[in-house]
């Protein structure tokens, strides 16, 4: 694709992040605070006055500032508080009413579990890996750790932490100046993962069987049988879950890690029909949900051996429809880029 082809096109949206796994709590410390804030000061908890300062909230809390200050930042934004003259914010207009400590902890830990406390790096993880599987396939991206830190008001220690997680999957690496490094996606990393794929996953899934959840099983086919009959009238997420389902979860109980490290590793072939359905019409994956329906039909007989010949006969012969999905890919404008995310060869490499 020519760079002024890229340049000339409209920008094409990325997919909605989600919120999580359950899709109930926000995704980061600082909206968790945020919300927490804004219900105290709606309930009257936090009456008109009553002065937020980063320190005592973080301390109270049990947090760093810095989530603190972006949400009292966002909290300021919204209408919500105000400036107190260098004191940090007050609640509403009315004249500064300091709180005693005692007080501000019973305001806002008497519902702790409001607040999600799960390691920073797991909050911001599933972005991060968003926006860099959005940008593969139109070159190759450096990383600006700081500036990712800085984006989601992290350390960059924990920006360091996501970026490792990130290589341990394949996703990003490190060059010999020790930059982090998105490398384009290829024809021929699809082929390479592929073949692994078709030579890993069937083997895997022979021992991962005694193990599975039947009452699972029977959900997942029910999920696959509705898609079925909706099809093509299915939303490009129930198919993205359904992926995730059969080719992730399905081995999450594989008692050999290596093996099952290698699977994830090898996995990066899963990203190209992810970014396809959600920029074209659903046309070519009804053939992927009819040939889950057999695989799954055999793996809750306890048929293995054809369960193990149904899959690997998938991934053999996806192969050629992944490539030509990622050369169509190729052709498109590349999504709108962060500020962290920048072309490699803008990075003086």
């Amino acid at each position: 694709m020519s760079q002024n082809t890229a340049e000339s096109a409209p920008m094409i949206a990325r997919p909605a992040m989600s919120m999580g796994a359950a899709g109930s709590r926000p995704a980061f410390l600082y909206v968790s605070i945020r919300d927490l804030l804004s219900r105290k000061i709606s309930s009257g908890e936090l009456p008109p006055g009553t002065v937020l300062k980063e320190a005592p909230v973080a301390g109270q809390l049990g947090v760093s500032r810095a989530p603190v200050r972006r949400a009292l930042a966002l909290l300021a934004e919204a209408g919500l508080i105000f400036e107190a003259g260098g004191q940090g914010f007050k609640v509403g207009q009315a004249a500064p009413v300091q709180l005693a400590l005692r007080q501000l902890h019973q305001i806002l830990t008497g519902e702790p579990e409001e607040i999600d406390r799960s390691p920073s790096w797991e909050r911001i993880f599933d972005e991060v890996r968003e926006e860099i599987t959005a940008a593969m396939p139109f070159g190759s991206w450096r990383i600006q750790e700081a500036a990712l830190g800085d984006h989601f008001n992290v350390s960059r220690t924990v920006a360091r932490e996501v970026l490792w997680r990130l290589m341990d999957r394949r996703l990003v690496d490190k060059d010999s100046k020790s930059h982090w490094i998105v490398g384009q996606m290829t024809a021929r990393d699809l082929r390479e993962t592929l073949e692994m794929r078709a030579l890993m996953e069937p083997a895997a899934l022979d021992q991962v069987l005694p193990g599975l959840d039947r009452a699972w099983l029977a959900r997942l086919e029910a999920r696959i049988a509705a898609l079925i009959r909706a099809f093509p009238q299915v939303e490009p997420q129930a198919l993205d879950q359904i992926d995730q389902a059969m080719f992730q979860e399905m081995f999450a109980g594989l008692r050999n890690s290596r093996l099952l490290a290698s699977i994830r590793r090898n996995q990066i072939s899963l990203v190209v029909p992810h970014l396809f359905r959600h920029h074209f019409p659903l046309t070519d994956d009804l053939a992927a949900l009819l040939d889950y329906a057999r695989i799954l039909h055999h793996l809750g007989r306890d048929e293995a051996e054809a369960a193990q010949v149904l899959m690997r006969s998938h991934l053999l012969r996806i192969g050629r429809l992944t490539l030509a999905r990622l050369r169509v890919l190729s052709l498109l404008p590349p999504p709108r880029r962060v500020a962290w995310l920048i072309p490699a060869h803008q990075g003086g490499l």
